[in-house]
């Protein structure tokens, strides 16, 4: 698999911080930097608990969390909840750190940026010290809707998703096997222990994802709006989300329904969207597909047609691996395309 971001010689003399080293997205980091040839020598990794990490062939020690090792590195990626963000990150960013934050407590302050690279990454050149991961997705759903922004104005987005088990980390995924195994050995696959969602998965959809407030909105579903909002600078976008929990190990998928503000010539979007880098044409009438999707770098794209509101209507239906664009990647793509910093004084 080829690795679609930029890491120069320079980078790969980074001291680089992994925090939440032990999670799916962590490890993910790790497997993305070891393919793009960062010294492990030159990577700390550590998580909530010790334990030996396999990545690539290699055994790699992953320690309890301490900020001295963190504060010791040039770049530190954080893959941590909300709240070790939020107390971790400044002090980094204090201690001449960057940061890449791939949690949500950060992501709508605006003196942060949020960035997916490949539709807003001229933000990256103001270098900044701290930068925002988007959620997974609002980063699979955007390279997409960019190019209808950026070729014909968006007035309107509806957005359905369809977010896989690992989205909830390893105990999503965890609680989705143990639910289908005990389905094949005769059970009736009754909700795992200790699983993250609300109900059982298998065999299942749960049309909710986060907490749900008081007028029946999720969490996910905000964060999805505020941050579409953002990232294509368009706080007068109108954006409404329905997130749904389905049973697949890997890849979240998005059925998109928009209003333009100019009349889409479909064959013009078709050609844009199929040479956009980041993004993959999909012909398959069938697909895009998670199954088939899953572990791949780029947005898979396609049952792109025209909708049902005239001629400045139109449906897609996406897919991305949530662990690679959806996170990981993305932010070793924002990292990569920041200059290659030491820590004053190194």
């Amino acid at each position: 698999m080829s690795v679609s971001f930029r890491w120069t010689e320079e980078h790969r003399r980074l001291r680089v911080a992994i925090v939440g080293a032990n999670g799916a997205t962590g490890q993910e980091l790790v497997e993305l930097l070891l393919d793009a040839g960062h010294p492990p020598s030159l990577m700390s990794l550590s998580a909530r608990s010790e334990k030996r990490l396999r990545a690539r062939g290699l055994e790699l020690r992953v320690e309890p969390i301490a900020l001295g090792g963190a504060a010791r590195c040039d770049l530190a990626f954080l893959c941590t909840p909300s709240e070790a963000s939020l107390e971790l990150a400044p002090r980094l960013c204090a201690a001449g750190v960057r940061v890449v934050d791939l949690s949500s407590a950060l992501r709508l302050r605006p003196d942060v940026p949020l960035v997916v690279p490949e539709v807003n990454g001229d933000l990256l050149a103001a270098e900044p010290s701290l930068v925002a991961n988007p959620n997974c997705t609002s980063a699979i759903a955007l390279l997409p809707l960019a190019v209808v922004e950026r070729l014909f104005g968006l007035s309107e987005v509806v957005l359905v998703s369809y977010q896989a088990a690992s989205g909830a980390g390893a105990a999503g995924l965890e609680a989705l096997r143990h639910e289908l195994a005990d389905l094949g050995a005769g059970g009736k696959g009754e909700r795992a222990p200790d699983s993250p969602f609300a109900a059982a998965l298998a065999l299942n959809v749960l049309p909710a994802i986060a907490e749900v407030d008081a007028e029946g909105h999720s969490g996910e579903e905000h964060k999805i709006a505020a941050e579409l909002k953002k990232i294509l600078r368009r706080a007068d976008l109108v954006v409404e989300s329905s997130t749904a929990r389905v049973p697949v190990e890997r890849c979240h998928s998005v059925a998109v329904h928009l209003l333009s503000q100019r009349d889409i010539d479909l064959p013009l979007l078709e050609g844009a969207m199929a040479s956009t880098a980041g993004l993959a044409w999909c012909d398959d009438p069938h697909g895009p597909r998670p199954r088939e999707c899953a572990g791949s770098d780029p947005v898979h794209v396609g049952r792109v047609r025209r909708g049902a509101r005239g001629p400045r209507s139109l449906s897609f239906f996406a897919v991305g691996d949530q662990i690679r664009k959806g996170a990981a990647l993305n932010a070793v793509q924002v990292a990569g395309l920041l200059a290659a910093r030491r820590r004053p004084g190194d």
